[in-house]
């Protein structure tokens, strides 16, 4: 098995790489540029302006800058990161497997809905970009593996490794992502409770708190130094923006909306295997027969993803877009362990009752979701702007209903339709092979899973990455080439320049440093700065681009056709 791991690791590195082969810039404005801001400062490399001024948590900027330290070349250091990404990600193979294992699930169908598991769209779509969502699926099985055997029976030795590695995974969620706050939250209380209680040896819970302090103190490090490294940077205001909004009673209506949509979202992402799950955690919670530490992690399940989801339905701005009210990618990294615990569940049912009232339940919740979904947001969803990159899987599940359409527009019926299709498939699969072959009927179960979420994948970086790339093509590479700006460049771009264009340029100019200043109202440029760009369409000389330039600027190329002039001193 370790053998078979270590090829299933490799051929996923492999099916990965080919999709990401022609992506040679950051396309997610201003998240991407904002992690490889960090990630060069982290490398090393001098200082430069950081989209939107606020640090983020680093952890995963700590893990790809490797690559910013290797090259000056943008393009090939963005290379880099997709191939860190990929080794990352991958490692939800192992991980998944090992999941599976401590749930007591055959090697044969453990491996096989690992290997599914990391196929999966939620998990494999967010690798394609230089963000913390690559790493956060492995880090929330890690958690959870560790929160599990922590709360086992077992030797304490045993104990206390994994109440280490469930405090460390939940420490550096935190440090990745705002997201990681929530599951240390709800790592600290499990084990504060767990300590009075005597749910784990001592040591084993004071060690775990311990580390979890430690990881906590090292965010608030990296935070400082960042801020005092870039200039004009400020900690992130995301978890202000939460609390605000939930503490606003005229936003409850917008907030239980949207925590609707992603919770709907994230039972269609997963093919209604989420729904099925969530069912059976609740149920866990309140049912004594069942061993501790699986009560204890359904409920981490539960209190999760309702945690997630809330604080996302919250602090996401009123950006008037499809994907702010069903959003897939605050929830994508539980996408792995719903689907996980699922196939047990389906290992472990031997009636077909329990297995037809349980796939009943687990459409029910899917077709509740959505009927309230539709009731609360049928107004705003025509109002909004569809965004192809927000909404990859429920796209990806409404082309296979065959209209023309699907690929460009949202339709929350069919993509249910289809999810609970799929899902039907699934147990149709358990029950037909898995009367007196369950392990063979779970491992067909893995398998179709794997099939499937190969071609969901492929499908959705065909129709929903490649062309966003391709899209974003002038804002970034192709603005550097049209702009002719050269290695070593010290860039200050006026601040009615294209957003995409200034976003992007933080991290195109690797070698170099950018700046945003109002240069068109008569805000001098930094000392340092050897090329300016402002936007500019009117008619008449270039030069009236930039009235108050300083005498020793001068016009380098007049690319109004592309609404801007570009400056040079000397």
């Amino acid at each position: 098995m370790p053998a078979a791991l270590a090829i299933g690791y490799v051929a996923n590195v492999l099916f990965r790489l080919p999709l990401v082969t022609k992506q040679n810039f950051p396309t997610v404005n201003p998240d991407e540029e904002m992690y490889l801001v960090m990630a060069r400062i982290l490398a090393g490399r001098p200082t430069t302006e950081i989209p939107g001024n606020q640090i983020i948590p680093s952890g995963y900027s700590l893990l790809i800058s490797p690559a910013l330290r290797i090259t000056q070349d943008p393009v090939y250091a963005y290379h880099l990161v997709m191939g860190i990404n990929a080794l990352i990600s991958c490692l939800v193979l192992p991980a998944a497997y090992w999941a599976l294992r401590r749930l007591r699930v055959p090697r044969p169908v453990s491996y096989a809905t690992a290997a599914a598991t990391v196929l999966l769209p939620p998990v494999l779509f967010y690798s394609q970009y230089a963000m913390a969502d690559t790493l956060l699926p492995l880090l929330v099985l890690l958690w959870l593996i560790g929160m599990h055997g922590l709360l086992s029976e077992g030797e304490r030795g045993r104990r206390i490794r994994f109440g280490l590695l469930g405090a460390f995974a939940a420490g550096y969620s935190q440090l990745t992502h705002d997201r990681g706050g929530v599951i240390v939250a709800l790592t600290g209380v499990v084990l504060l409770v767990a300590l009075v209680r005597a749910w784990a040896p001592r040591i084993a819970t004071t060690c775990a708190l311990a580390v979890l302090a430690v990881m906590f103190f090292v965010k608030q490090l990296m935070t400082a130094w960042l801020m005092a490294t870039i200039d004009g940077a400020r900690p992130s205001a995301v978890a202000n923006a939460v609390f605000q909004s939930l503490e606003d009673t005229a936003l409850l209506r917008r907030t239980v909306m949207r925590m609707t949509g992603h919770l709907w979202y994230f039972m269609t992402s997963t093919w209604g295997l989420g729904a099925l799950t969530l069912v059976v955690c609740v149920y866990v919670v309140f049912r004594r027969r069942f061993d501790l530490a699986d009560r204890v992690v359904a409920f981490l399940m539960v209190a999760l993803l309702g945690g997630i989801a809330l604080a996302g339905a919250a602090g996401l701005p009123p950006d008037r877009r499809i994907d702010t009210i069903a959003y897939a990618r605050y929830l994508s990294p539980l996408a792995a362990v719903y689907v996980l615990v699922a196939v047990a569940v389906l290992y472990r049912l031997r009636s077909v009752r329990k297995i037809l009232v349980l796939g009943a339940a687990a459409g029910g919740v899917m077709l509740t979701l959505m009927a309230v979904l539709i009731h609360m947001a049928a107004r705003e969803l025509h109002k909004s702007s569809f965004v192809s990159w927000g909404l990859p899987d429920v796209s990806f599940l409404s082309s296979l209903w065959k209209a023309k359409d699907n690929w460009a527009s949202f339709h929350a019926g069919r993509t249910t339709v289809v999810a609970l299709a799929v899902l039907t498939v699934l147990l149709l699969m358990r029950l037909l092979i898995g009367r007196r072959r369950v392990a063979i009927a779970c491992g067909a179960v893995g398998l179709a899973l794997t099939v499937f979420a190969g071609i969901a994948s492929v499908a959705i970086t065909d129709h929903v990455t490649k062309p966003w790339i391709s899209w974003r093509y002038d804002h970034a590479t192709g603005f550097l080439k049209m702009a002719g700006i050269r290695p070593g460049d010290r860039l200050v771009m006026d601040g009615g320049l294209q957003w995409e264009v200034r976003m992007a340029m933080s991290f195109e100019v690797l070698d170099g440093r950018v700046w945003t200043r109002n240069l068109a109202k008569d805000q001098a440029p930094p000392a340092g700065a050897t090329v300016a760009v402002l936007p500019f369409g009117n008619k008449g000389p270039a030069q009236d681009s930039w009235p108050g330039a300083p005498s020793n600027w001068h016009v380098d190329r007049d690319l109004r056709a592309s609404g801007y002039v570009v400056w040079r001193t000397g």
